[in-house]
């Protein structure tokens, strides 16, 4: 009996630690709310961090393909696909590039198929900046990166945007109605140069812009979110990735690519006054970097009206729940933004932990309004 007891005792304890051992995953249930009726003016995309060739991945962009195939055609709405950074894991685009190397770019772009009405974009993420790499060494690959799509788009309406290797932002307007604002955070949170100018001219140009957009409905696109429920927002766990250090390191705030860096705490509280010096309160900011889907509702004159973190292109990890979140999966997938005449609606595609299809999970409608898109149902585990 001793012993019984014994064994049940080093159970418990090796499932409290592999508890400890495991971030937390907020679980919510499939809700898919009616579109709006009116007209239907743009479309908008949102794929990051697709960057890893793998079954996942090809998961991921046939579900796209096949959703652009329904939505494209004669008398379609404006069509964008974004791809929201870290479009080429793990060093970005090398010098002497490999054939896997360029097919992780390719399927990308080969996920828009043939439509002359879809355009896509690529913006820069920490890993096309050669994931620390010196900031020359980053440079580099970015502009080889520039040079790779400026070359596939032939027949095609694909762009690298910013497309000098500088900040931004640049402006692109999807129909009448709304404005798309593409910055690379990635260059914000390095010692800037001056051949781009300085980080405060970046973000008066980004009040600027924004000021700008009249009456349209405003999305900030960038890679890095400024608010998040995932590793990078400090949910990780004590030796879940290497030894109890890279934990500790973690949760100081010590790694640059985290919410909690003083250099990443800068950038999103300049980005934020930048938007409240605008006077324009952006209804999104989509951005990826997380490997999660997360759509989290914001307040105040400083802030988009939601953040969008849609970086589960090619991988996954969980995200715990913050506030204003309303929902969150660690399914991989990609998010849809339709913008009609009298609303927004947003759509989460997803793959369950079961590996199903990739399928809608989650929707609603993204009002300018604090009772906009309301949380999802539970559906138990995690927090």
């Amino acid at each position: 009996m001793k012993y019984l007891s014994g064994m049940r005792l080093v159970a418990f304890a090796s499932l409290a630690l592999l508890a400890a051992c495991t971030p937390a995953q907020v679980r919510y249930r499939t809700v898919l709310p009616a579109e709006p009726t009116g007209r239907l003016d743009a479309v908008l995309y949102l794929v990051g961090d697709a960057g890893d060739a793998n079954p996942a991945r090809d998961d991921v962009l046939a579900a796209l393909s096949r959703d652009l195939d329904a939505v494209a055609g004669d008398g379609s709405p404006q069509i964008l696909v974004a791809f929201l950074g870290d479009n080429i894991y793990d060093q970005g685009l090398p010098a002497e590039p490999s054939g896997q190397d360029l097919d992780k770019l390719a399927g990308q772009v080969q996920a828009l198929g043939d439509h002359t009405d879809v355009r896509g974009v690529f913006l820069p993420g920490n890993h096309d900046w050669a994931n620390g790499a010196s900031f020359s060494d980053g440079r580099a690959a970015i502009e080889r990166q520039i040079e790779w799509v400026d070359r596939a788009s032939a027949g095609q309406d694909v762009a690298f945007l910013p497309d000098d290797g500088c900040p931004g932002p640049v402006s692109l307007d999807l129909g009448e109605n709304v404005r798309l604002v593409f910055i690379d955070t990635e260059w914000l949170l390095r010692k800037p140069e001056l051949r781009c100018g300085s980080a405060n001219e970046f973000y008066g140009r980004l009040t600027g812009q924004l000021r700008e957009a009249g009456d349209r409905r405003v999305v900030v696109l960038a890679h890095h979110p400024l608010v998040s429920g995932g590793p990078h927002g400090g949910n990780v766990a004590p030796l879940e990735k290497g030894p109890f250090v890279y934990y500790l390191s973690r949760k100081s705030g010590a790694a640059i690519q985290d919410l909690s860096s003083r250099r990443y705490s800068a950038v999103v509280r300049q980005i934020r006054d930048a938007i409240a010096a605008s006077g324009v309160r952006p209804l999104a900011l989509a951005a990826g970097h997380e490997h999660t889907l997360q759509v989290v509702g914001m307040s105040g004159p400083d802030a988009p009206w939601y953040q969008l973190v849609s970086g589960a292109g090619s991988k996954s990890e969980r995200s715990k729940w913050i506030p204003g979140m309303r929902f969150a999966t660690d399914g991989y997938g990609f998010m849809r933004v339709d913008f009609h005449a009298d609303g927004v609606a947003l759509t989460v595609f997803a793959r369950g932990v079961d590996e199903s299809p990739v399928q809608p999970v989650f929707g609603c409608l993204l009002s300018a309004d604090d009772g906009g898109c309301p949380e999802a149902p539970r559906a138990g585990g995690g927090s």
